[in-house]
This record gives structure tokens, sequence and C-alpha cells, in this order.
């Protein structure tokens, strides 16, 4: 028609463009007015952060020690350099998923899990903060973790071990062996925290080693790490021969370490490598690490009937299960005590010719 305007770009060319425009336009409406009652409504544009950006605003939350955040960011880096630029709104499983098995060909599967669950924190952290609906990571796979059968040492191989190290480190093995200390927790023990009178050692603070750095921490990880439990009497004699005999111009100093370097530094974690290998090699044990003499030490318990309890009380465990199942181990003599038991119990009732086989009466 001459002289009439031009119809708008955006302008439905039939009513029933523009009925279903509206339609479309209500429905999307009631879905935003449902999940405002529901409480589950997110703004689209909450989800725009890239997971670089969200990651320094999760790194940086107030209340966590300096130690815990530079672990957090050390396994989240590993994750940046293919997720870093991605929205957390457009962030999919399959994204993680990809990044996953792309770390798998470069990591231990312990190490994947550790590293994994960083980033599950920080993107559930994301979901508290209504930047995304749900975690993408929620049901990522992880590759299988084998855990390796852990040693029990008998006390003369532990014996054999400690024969074998520099005469300064022996008492450092040798606590760890008997009462099951973490490394961060042995080399951190003080003057203070050993009571010859109540024959008690305390743990009351760790060492943390992060990025070559050293951090002396006046708690743990978990409550159930700081603990003060009885000693044997042997070992206490140990511990003050070693103090009389390495530490003797500290022995008056509450705050002063035990288990120190020859220039009375902290002892570092490349112990294991220089100090501890060898020894193990030539003690024969193969295989067994500075935290293998914690298991060791959870078996020894096991091996002379300590209730459960009071084992995961005096490993450091919050619950029975952790070292139930992840510590202790039954050795070959304590299986054979529990048969010679079963023996006592149930010889009187069966003692009749039972070597005719069971349900078989001799003519």
């Amino acid at each position: 028609m001459a002289g009439s305007l031009p119809r708008p770009r955006w302008a439905p060319h039939h009513s029933s463009d523009l009925i279903r425009h509206k339609a479309d336009a209500n429905a999307f409406l009631a879905t935003v007015h449902a999940d405002l009652a529901r409480g589950q409504y997110l703004d689209p544009r909450a989800g725009r952060l890239t997971v670089a950006e969200w990651s320094e605003r999760w790194l940086d939350r107030a209340g966590k020690r300096p130690a815990t955040v530079a672990r957090d960011r050390q396994r989240i880096a590993v994750f940046l350099p293919s997720l870093g630029t991605l929205t957390l709104g457009g962030l999919s499983p399959a994204d993680i998923q990809t990044a996953v098995d792309r770390r798998a060909r470069q990591a231990s599967p312990a190490t994947i899990t550790r590293d994994v669950a960083a980033l599950r924190a920080m993107l559930n952290s994301a979901v508290d903060a209504d930047l995304i609906g749900r975690s993408p990571a929620r049901k990522v796979a992880l590759p299988r973790i084998v855990r390796p059968e852990r040693r029990t040492l008998t006390p003369e191989q532990l014996r054999s071990l400690v024969d074998q190290l520099p005469g300064r480190y022996q008492t450092l093995v040798l606590t760890s062996g008997v009462l099951g200390l973490a490394w961060e927790e042995a080399i951190a023990l003080r003057v203070r925290d050993i009571d010859f009178a109540r024959q008690t050692i305390t743990v009351a603070q760790t060492v943390e080693e992060l990025s070559g750095h050293l951090a002396i921490v006046p708690e743990g990880k978990r409550a159930a790490r700081l603990r003060t439990m009885a000693a044997p009497t042997f070992l206490l004699d140990r511990i003050g021969l070693h103090l009389a005999a390495y530490r003797a111009d500290e022995i008056t100093n509450p705050e002063a370490l035990i288990f120190v370097g020859p220039k009375g530094g902290v002892l570092r974690r490349r112990f294991g490598e220089r100090v501890l290998r060898p020894a193990v090699t030539a003690a024969g044990l193969d295989g067994l690490t500075f935290h293998g003499l914690r298991h060791a030490a959870a078996s020894s318990l096991v091996d002379v009937g300590v209730h459960p309890r009071v084992m995961a009380a005096r490993i450091g465990h919050g619950t029975v299960k952790t070292t139930m199942e992840v510590y202790a181990r039954a050795s070959y003599s304590a299986d054979r005590e529990a048969a010679s038991l079963l023996q006592e119990r149930f010889n009187k009732a069966f003692d009749d010719g039972a070597s005719t086989g069971p349900g078989v009466t001799q003519s």
C-alpha cells in the first residue's frame, strides 16, 4: 500500500505468530514465577563468571587456613588450562570428564581423586551461591584406586629397620612405628609433649610442607588428630636417650622440637627418599614408607587385642571405620592365635573322633 510505513523487522508476519510469541513469553514467565516461589530461580547472568574467575573468589573465602588454600589452589590449577575460560553456566559434565581423563594420563588415581575433590567443592560452592543450578561434576568418573596390601611389621622387623638408620633418626621411626604418628605429627613433637611422669605423649601440632615452604600449625586437620596417649616405657626411655644425645642444649626448652636435622632444622619429606628408603632396603622391607609405619602400628594394636575405639583414638581417627577398613591388618600370628582360641572353645564339644570327618560315624 502506497505511503504506508515499513513494518518493523521484529513484527510478526501473521496474527498466529503474535499469539505463539505471547504464549512462549507467558510460559517462560510462569516458569520464573514458579522457580521464585520455590526459591530455585537463578539469574541467567549469574553463570557468566568463568571457572578461573570463580576459583579465585572461592580460594579467597574467609575462615580457611592458609595451608588449606594453598593446597586447594594447587589442585584446582591442574584443571584451569582446559576449563578456566569456560563460564560456570556453560560448563558441562562432558567438559569436566574430558579434563579428568586428560589428567589421568599425568597423575596417579589417588592424586586425581584429591584434585577432583577440590574441583567438586568449588562447583558445589557455586551452587550454594546460586550461580548454577547443580554441579556438572556430580557424576564424573574417576580412575579406580588400587590400594596395595598394607604391610604388617613384627617387633623384630621394626628393630631391624631402626638399626639400619643413622642414630639421630632411629627414635623418630620407632615412635611412628609404635604409636602410629603421621609424618607431620612426628616431626612436630616438642619437649613439652612428652610427659615422662605420666608416661604420655601428646600430639598438639603438625608441620605442613607446601610448595617447599614449612609451617608449624597449632591444630590438626580434625579434632581427633589432637590427642594424648599412654606410651610404653621402653619408648619413653628411647626418647629420653635421644634428647640427651641430640637435643641436650634444648632439653629445658618446652617448645623445642624433638626430631630435627643435623643443623637443628625442621625435617622435610625428602627424608623418606634420602634416609628411610636405604634403611628399608637394607632391612629387607622393600615398599615400606613412613606412612606405612602408621598402618603397621594400627595392625600391632589388632595383634595385641586393643578395642577398635581405643585404636581409633590412638591413631587419631574420628571413626572406627577408617581405622579398621584402611589401616588395620591382622598378622598371621594373630590369625593363628584366633584359631587356637577357637580350638579351646569348641574342642570339648567336638572331641569325639572328629578325625573321621564331619557326619561320619565309626562302625
